[in-house]
């Protein structure tokens, strides 16, 4: 792998470098204050009886979406880039976000089974019916898509044509996994831990990214993640519950083992499950097909 280079006036980093740093900054504020006035016009409350509504939270993440599209397209028009090149368009974008969709649920699943069989927590299925079920395991499947889009655009792209300007691939990569567990402070339950866990998780994602040419492989992985913890198995996902969740999980053990109010995105069991992560993805991608295309950048 090769770094991403540019064409430009060396100032142009810099002042990618200053937009990128103000967006984070400010980027939170804006977007509630575009959704917040909104959700309360159309009478969206945030959450019920401890539950994030889907509603509020599809309009903050579409809202979301938008804000990083606009940011991905200012970083690429101050560094004279395509904005329909690497990473975001390419070949196999469908086949690498199923990969990574699968390869998402399947580790988190793995973390949830791993919580269960060690006896420190139950599941039982949720009280409602198979069409509510249906409902809202597939929206919530399509929002948490919406959701990680707008993640992975500005950690693992805008993020990584800026950074890695300044320290190379490499230090792009570790910069992309501090902005990670920076970025999710904030969250109900934060742990060290789970921080620590969240670094790990955003070096794979933008590892990923290097490795495939491309951010859909880290898309469909970060959605799957999401969607396997809390939707599905009714789990805390970053300290948030989903209302209608399919499965209605009790956590009964240690916080060092269930992952606590976080939810089992903070267990120990999740590093394992990066761990494989990252092995699949290596393993997936390891054919000629793959290797050809290392440092292709265009």
């Amino acid at each position: 792998m090769e770094n991403l280079r540019f064409v430009g006036c060396p100032s142009e980093r810099w002042v990618a470098l200053l937009f990128i740093v103000g967006t984070y900054v400010l980027f939170d504020h804006v977007a509630i204050a575009i959704a917040a006035p909104l959700a309360k016009t159309f009478h969206l409350p945030v959450s019920t009886y401890g539950e994030l509504k889907m509603a509020p939270y599809v309009l903050l993440m579409v809202v979301r979406l938008g804000m990083d599209l606009l940011v991905v397209g200012a970083i690429c028009r101050i560094l004279r880039r395509r904005l329909s090149g690497f990473p975001l368009v390419g070949p196999r974008m469908g086949k690498l976000m199923a990969l990574g969709l699968v390869t998402g649920l399947v580790v988190m699943v793995c973390v949830i089974l791993a919580i269960l069989i060690t006896k420190n927590a139950r599941v039982a299925v949720s009280m409602q019916p198979a069409l509510s079920a249906l409902f809202h395991g597939g929206a919530w499947l399509i929002f948490d898509f919406v959701g990680a889009t707008g993640e992975e655009l500005f950690g693992r792209m805008a993020l990584l044509l800026v950074a890695e300007r300044f320290v190379g691939w490499r230090g792009a990569i570790i910069v992309s996994g501090l902005m990670f567990s920076i970025v999710h402070l904030g969250n109900p339950g934060a742990s060290e831990i789970w921080l620590t866990r969240l670094f790990f998780q955003g070096v794979l994602l933008a590892y990923a990214v290097y490795r495939t040419k491309s951010i859909w492989w880290s898309v469909g992985y970060h959605t799957g993640w999401n969607w396997a913890s809390a939707p599905l198995f009714g789990a805390a996902g970053s300290g948030y519950l989903d209302e209608g969740h399919l499965m209605d999980f009790t956590p009964t053990g240690s916080g060092l083992m269930t992952g606590g109010a976080v939810g089992p995105e903070g267990s120990v069991f999740a590093f394992v499950a990066v761990l494989c992560a990252f092995v699949l993805l290596k393993t997936a991608t390891s054919g000629s097909k793959w290797i050809a295309r290392q440092g292709t950048l265009s």
